[in-house]
Parts: structure tokens; C-alpha cells; sequence
């Protein structure tokens, strides 16, 4: 029989065998007796059993990263309120000591009930009083903290950039709370890593608020949220925000749809914003004093009743984030400084509420909870409008002839019922539903395209459902087709002829021309073919359009408009589909839609596409799909001046330009390094794509040509990974490209993409510019004085990814 010393024994001989701390204890332990003798005349007698594993934990103290999870909440018959809770490092191992850690710097617990809408006035009445949230419709449920005071105005930093009128609602506000001056004296361990946290006060024993109500009902769902921070900064190692929601009656945790969740942080928020919470640099979202960051918790505060005394601005979160994203939210914070959100730069269309407001199968349970009126997110926009003798509340502006639902007598159109469950959200989701049908009854697909550069003769086919080609399709407007040559590796700009023109104007090496006027006695034929149309386009000179034509290859990019009906009759959402473009009766908008990337050749085959530097989600979690920088376009040489299919229109122009992806070379087209079209701005300025982007994103741009705010990143500039992938970034690939020509001279290709964050001009980092030129870049040089080559650049020896001083390393993504 194999003992159970035996098998410890064959487990010390053989160290590849699994074994467990306390058993290897044991088993030398046993050893050890053996060693030193035992009897040999007698029964040992049976083997007993395996005893259990000892407990194993790390103390507070010593612990390098922290974990929690809220595993249970009791409110007993007298109201209060008990919370258990595990602690954890990263790999599971319990963390013991916390209920006696006298350093802890922070533990907050809060606690609010599931209730429908409770309104705020502004300013509060000197009573107290409030609204009841009446109203009919489906209401939106909301957090109501037990926890709640009413907060007087403080002292205010005054300055001069504050808003006029900035505290003419001045005056008391209630303001939710939480726990925060309890920390070990609450705590208690229950188990190894296991701790009880109790409120210091019964729920009824709360301040109560007149028009407030805070009374218990075991009935509704429960929120308990915590704030653990065991020292300031390192936030891995020392916070962690926890929820945890329940229906006290059962004592049970709530079901997804017995809570309410209406965006998720991953999906929505940080799709923009930094997790890079110990990193300032990536300006993490993590807000009150490096406390709190799981939105979860943000709610139990930032309630819709919750106001700022200083201005009497909400700080409901819905609310509040509207106003922030739109540039238009100011309040006074901590120690009567001002919080001021009026140049925050929303990089999507911030009309749009589904940017925010994701919903699919993905989605969080009440993710169309935002369906439901709420007077604070209602006002977040529509306040503005509001007339001189407002009375500060949703129904005294809603309730007028100005406002369309209220006007049609559809009560339904602001408060969901039955008859219209997406109440206000009818109205506010009719342009992007319109466009969203548009796009989804166009989609198209350009087929490649033979070039004949003798004849200057350009064909290719273009496939969609449509029976009718797009210059009969009275619901197109414009088809517009780019087409730009490619050499093989890079875009050439080429510039424009000052003497001649064909009918597609004087740029070298790009056109425009729109399908819409095909077969109207111009230069473009369309016959039908199978699946789709074929076109041909003629009058490409060879004199004009040289670049053009010598290349004989390159890219081609439809940028369709249909017209769709954003307008919505008596709650009727069939009618938010394509339509008439002279149609009287709807409300005409031009929806975009984008297509795929062809090429054309001598004989119609591939073109290699050229490489592919950054990510096409990277600009979309931000800039949303098909983003539309047709205003980036017009305002210098626009369609008015010159028109798409003109000389500067062919770039400039909104028109063909406006709906794009950003990565596969749409815009490299035209913002390239090669030509010396706008050699005549500053590097500060740089217009080739890289430099552009780099200066745009880092805020290094010298100036800006249609707004004087600079870009508000909401990450770190450094973060190479924010848009591109692993192996996107080569600096030896990098170093056989073209140099950029700008007005203050010629930059070599790394050296370019490198000093539109580190050095746009030899004064703002004289160091930098030495090293680029001592190790073989251009900064500023003559024209001509970079010959591309592999070996050209030195940078990647050491700056490549992997290096010693790679850029992964510098920028802190190693």
C-alpha cells in the first residue's frame, strides 16, 4: 500500500510534481521525524486523512494590487445597513488587515433606492419644496440616495473668463452624498479576506428633505456602491470601486432588468476617454480627487434633483455630460474654482444621440430608458430656448406652441406610452434613422476600373439593388466619384496647371466628376449591366491631368447623397426613408453614404493597396462611422468657389469629400507629402495627413484654420496605440518614403511624423532637431536634400518597436 508519506516523499524526489505550500510543509515536516528515527516495533496504525489547506493572504500593507466584490447587503428592522465584501489581490489571494489598516486613506459607501423621476426647481425654494415628478407616460426610473443634504452657496473664485450671468440662479441646492468619514471603526473581518462594512447611520436617521422622499421600501431595488482607496495615487494598487444592487424584501441581487443601466463604460465612454488611470497624461476619466470611475457609482450622486448652489447648474450625470459634450456646461467645484466645459470639442455629431446611446444585443438592459422624458436631460438642450418668464421647469417650455409634439396635440411625442414607446426619441433619432435606411437601401459597390491613357477613356461598373441608374434616381441628388493616382507606393499631389483646363479642371493628378449628370450630352455615359451600370468616362487630357495619365493607375471613392425624410407625421416612422429630392411634403436631408475602395489600371486588374498606418476604429470609436468633415472642406475654396470637379474643388470641395474612411488612403489623396500644392504653410501647420493629425491630436498645431479651440484630446498623445496596431508603426519602412515639403523647408519622413508632437519648430526643442539631423533626418532642409532610401534614417536602430529606446519604450507602451 502506498502511504500518504510515501506519495509526499515521491513528490519532494520528483519537483515536477504539483504540489501544494501547506502539504510541502508538512510533508518536511514528516520527513524531518523520520530522519531522526521512530520506533520499529509496533503498528503505526491507519492513515488518517488529508487535513485541510491552511489559509493563505497577503496583508493590506504589503499588497501590490486591490480587488472587491461586494458579495451580500443587509438592512436589518432598525435600518441599517450592513455590507459584505471580499478583498482580493489581482491573482485571487486573499488580502487580510484592511478592519485595522490605520493608513486607509479613503472608504466612501453610498446607497440610494430605484424610484420614478424626481424633479429639482432652480433655484430650490427657501421651503424646500419640489416637484412630485407627476406626468404622464412611462417614466424613467431613477436613483434616489438616502444619503442627501442641502448645500448654501460658498465662497467663488471670481475670473474673468467666467459666463455672464454665470450665478443668476444662484441659491441653496440639495446635493446627494455618501459615506466617507467612516473607515476602519466601520470595518470588521468576517473571514480571511472577508470584511463587513456598516453604515454609521440607520437609513431613517438621514437628514430628511422637504419634497424629498427618502423613506424605506424593501420592495425596490437597492444600490450600494464603494469607494476603497488605501493611499493616494497608483490607482492599480491602491482603488477600487465596487456596486452592488439588490431588492432588500428577498435579499436577493437584482436582475439586469430590475436595475437600471443605460450605458456601459467600456462601449460607450471609453471608447474616447483614457482608463489610464495612473497616467495624467491620458487624462483618465477619473473624477473626485482620483476616487471614483465606474459610472455606477457617479449615479448615486449625481441625481437628477442634485444642483450646483454657486449657479444653479444641474449636476444631474445625463444632464450634465449633455452640457459637457456640447460645449456648453459651466458650475463652480472644489474650493470655489470654477468648472468651466464651454471649449470641449466633441468629435462626433453631437445631435446624434446613438453615438452615446449604443443599443443592440450588446446593449445594457434599459439602454432605451433615454426614450423616456426627464425634465434635466430635457432641458440640458433644449434650455436655451426657454422664454424670459420660464418658470424653470420641462412643462412650462415644452408645453407651447413652438414645440412640435405639444403643437400636433401628440402627448406621445414627448411621454412614452403605448402608442409611441421611443417618446421624445421619435424626434431626436428621426435624421439618423433616415440616413441609417438611406444608407442600407444604397449600398453600392464600385467595380475596378480600365484606364486607357491614350484616349484618356476611364470605365468601371457600379453595382447596387436599384433598377434605376443614379442620374434617373430621383432620390439621388449627387454621386460623386474621386479618382486619384498612385504610383506604387505613394500619392502625388502634383499641383494644378495655371493655363488650360479639361472638364474636370487643372489638378495633375486627381478628378471629381459626378454620375448624377451621365448621359446629359457631357463627358460620362452609363449603360446597364449585369447587377448594376457600367460608366465611361471620357475627356481626361493627358496635357491637363498629366500625373494622371503617366501613372495610368490608383484609386477610385463614391461619395453618394441620397435624399431621405428626417420628418416625422403624427408618430409615423414609416415615412423616414429615401424620397423625392424635390419632394414637398417631408423634410428633405442629405444622407451620405460611402462606398468601397476600387482601383483602375491599364487593363482593370488590382492596384496594391498603399499601406495601411493606423487603425479605421481608432477614428471611429470616436469620430463614428463615415464621419463627415464636409465643414473642414468648404470653408477654404469650398463648392461655392470652386466647385468638386474644379481644379482646388477636387480637394476642397465638401461635396466629395465629405463622408470617408480615414485610413485606406482617402485622405492621404490629398494630404500627401509629395507636390508643392501648400508647400507654402509652416510645418506648425503642416498639411501632409501624418503631420496634420500628430499636431491636431497632440495640441502642437500653431493654428487652426476654422476655429481658434484647440483640440481636446481625451488621451494621451503619446499613446501610439489609441490608433495603431502592432506593425503599423515601422520607422525603417518609414524611412523610404518621400520627404514633406513645407513653407520653412523639407522634413524627412520619420523626422516629420516624430516633430509634429516633439519639436514643430527648432525653437520649441532645439535638442530634438539636433538629434533628428545627427542621425541622418531632414528637419527643415533644402529641397531635394532627402534622398529616400531604407538606410537613409537612422531612427529605427534605436527607435524602432523592441528597441532599447523604441518608441513603444519612450511612450511608456512597452
Amino acid at each position: 500500500m502506498t502511504t500518504w508519506f510515501n506519495r509526499q516523499q515521491d513528490r519532494l524526489m520528483n519537483p515536477s510534481t504539483p504540489l501544494a505550500p501547506w502539504r510541502t510543509l508538512l510533508a518536511t515536516a514528516t520527513l524531518a521525524l523520520t530522519l531522526t528515527g521512530c520506533p520499529d516495533d509496533g503498528d503505526d496504525g491507519a492513515d488518517g486523512p488529508e487535513g485541510p489547506p491552511g489559509e493563505v493572504s497577503i496583508d493590506v500593507a504589503a499588497a501590490n494590487s486591490l480587488n472587491a466584490t461586494i458579495t451580500g447587503v443587509t438592512i436589518d428592522d432598525a435600518g441599517m445597513v450592513m455590507v459584505d465584501f471580499d478583498l482580493t489581490n489581482a491573482n485571487g489571494v486573499a488580502i487580510s488587515g484592511l478592519e485595522s489598516y490605520a493608513e486607509l486613506d479613503r472608504i466612501g459607501m453610498g446607497i440610494a433606492k430605484l424610484t420614478t423621476l424626481q424633479k429639482r426647481l432652480r433655484p430650490l425654494p427657501s421651503d424646500g419644496s419640489a416637484e412630485d415628478g407627476s406626468g404622464k407616460g412611462t417614466k424613467s426610473t431613477q436613483w434616489t440616495s438616502y444619503i442627501n443634504r442641502v448645500v448654501e452657496p460658498g465662497e467663488v473664485n471670481v475670473e474673468d473668463t467666467f459666463p455672464e450671468g454665470w450665478d443668476a440662479l444662484k441659491g441653496p441646492q440639495i446635493q446627494a452624498g455618501i459615506e466617507t468619514g467612516c473607515t476602519t471603526e466601520c470595518l470588521e473581518a468576517t473571514g480571511n479576506g472577508s470584511y463587513r462594512y456598516t453604515f454609521p447611520t440607520a437609513l431613517s436617521e438621514y437628514p430628511a428633505i422637504t419634497g424629498l422622499d427618502t423613506s424605506y421600501d424593501a420592495n425596490l431595488t437597492h444600490r450600494v456602491t464603494m469607494e476603497l482607496r488605501r493611499f493616494r495615487g497608483d490607482v492599480a494598487a491602491a482603488l477600487v470601486n465596487a456596486h452592488y444592487d439588490f431588492i432588500p424584501a428577498t435579499g436577493a441581487m437584482a436582475e439586469a432588468a430590475d436595475t437600471r443601466e443605460l450605458v456601459v463604460l467600456e462601449q460607450a465612454c471609453l471608447r474616447c476617454h483614457s482608463n489610464d488611470y495612473d497616467n495624467s497624461a491620458a487624462h483618465p476619466l477619473i473624477l473626485h480627487g482620483g476616487a471614483r470611475f465606474e459610472v455606477e457609482n457617479c449615479t448615486v450622486c449625481h441625481t437628477p434633483y442634485s444642483g450646483d448652489p454657486e449657479t444653479g447648474a444641474t449636476i444631474d450625470l445625463g444632464s450634465m455630460l449633455h452640457q459637457i459634450h456640447k460645449a456648453e456646461y459651466f458650475m463652480i467645484g472644489f474650493r470655489g474654482n470654477g468648472q468651466d466645459y464651454r471649449e470641449v470639442t466633441f468629435p462626433a455629431n453631437g445631435n446624434d444621440c446613438k453615438v452615446c446611446h449604443l443599443d443592440g444585443e450588446d446593449a445594457p438592459a434599459q439602454a432605451n430608458n433615454w426614450y423616456f422624458h426627464r425634465q434635466e436631460a430635457c432641458l440640458s438642450c433644449h434650455e436655451k430656448f426657454a422664454p424670459a418668464d420660464w418658470d424653470g421647469t420641462a412643462r412650462g417650455l415644452f408645453h407651447s406652441e413652438g414645440f412640435t409634439p405639444f403643437a400636433e396635440g401628440n402627448c406621445a411625442g414627448c411621454h412614452a406610452d403605448d402608442t409611441n414607446p421611443e417618446g421624445s426619441a421619435i424626434y431626436h433619432l428621426a435624421k439618423a434613422d433616415a440616413t441609417a435606411n438611406a444608407r442600407e437601401a444604397y449600398t453600392y459597390t464600385l467595380g475596378n476600373g480600365s484606364f486607357d491613357a491614350a484616349t484618356g477613356t476611364l470605365t468601371f461598373t457600379l453595382n447596387w439593388a436599384g433598377t434605376m441608374a443614379p442620374e434617373m434616381d430621383p432620390n439621388v441628388s449627387e454621386f460623386w466619384v474621386t479618382a486619384a493616382a498612385f504610383n506604387g507606393s505613394e500619392y502625388d499631389l502634383g499641383g494644378v496647371r495655371a493655363d488650360t483646363a479639361s472638364a474636370y479642371g487643372r489638378h495633375k493628378s486627381r478628378i471629381a466628376f459626378n454620375l448624377k449628370t451621365a448621359n446629359s450630352g457631357g463627358t460620362i455615359t452609363s449603360t446597364a449591366a449585369e447587377g448594376g451600370f457600367t460608366y465611361t468616362v471620357t475627356g481626361i487630357d493627358p496635357t491637363v491631368h498629366d500625373l494622371f495619365t503617366a501613372t495610368a493607375q490608383g484609386f477610385l471613392d463614391g461619395k453618394l447623397f441620397v435624399c431621405a425624410n428626417a420628418g416625422i407625421t403624427n408618430l409615423d416612422t414609416s415615412t423616414l426613408v429615401p424620397v423625392a429630392c424635390d419632394s414637398p411634403d417631408a423634410r428633405v436631408i442629405d444622407a451620405i453614404v460611402a462606398g468601397n475602395k476600387a482601383s483602375f489600371s491599364a487593363d482593370g486588374s488590382d492596384v496594391m493597396m498603399r499601406r495601411v498606418a493606423a487603425i479605421e476604429m481608432g477614428c471611429v470609436n470616436c469620430h463614428a462611422e463615415q464621419a463627415d468633415f464636409s465643414s473642414s472642406h468648404v470653408n477654404t475654396r469650398g463648392d461655392e468657389t470652386y466647385p468638386p470637379d474644379s481644379a482646388c474643388g477636387s480637394c476642397h470641395a465638401g461635396t466629395p469629400n465629405t463622408a470617408v474612411l480615414l485610413t485606406d488612403g482617402s485622405c492621404v489623396a490629398c494630404h500627401n507629402p509629395n507636390g508643392s500644392a501648400h508647400a507654402n504653410k509652416p510645418f506648425s501647420q503642416g498639411f501632409e495627413y501624418k503631420v496634420m493629425i500628430h499636431e491636431i491630436h497632440a495640441g502642437t498645431r500653431s493654428a487652426r484654420r476654422n476655429t481658434d479651440l484647440a483640440i481636446t484630446y481625451p488621451d494621451s498623445s503619446a499613446n501610439c496605440t489609441t490608433c495603431h496596431a502592432d506593425g503599423q508603426i515601422s520607422l525603417s519602412a518609414m524611412a523610404s518614403l518621400p520627404a514633406f515639403s513645407a513653407a520653412d523647408g523639407e522634413f524627412s519622413p520619420a523626422v516629420a511624423a516624430c516633430a509634429s508632437c516633439h519639436a514643430t519648430s527648432e525653437e520649441a526643442n532645439p535638442s530634438a532637431v539636433a538629434h533628428f539631423r545627427q542621425n541622418g533626418g531632414v528637419y527643415a532642409g533644402t529641397p531635394g536634400q532627402y534622398v529616400p532610401t531604407e538606410a537613409a534614417e537612422t531612427c529605427a536602430t534605436c527607435h524602432d518597436a523592441g528597441r532599447s529606446a523604441g518608441y513603444d519604450v519612450v511612450h511608456g507602451l512597452d
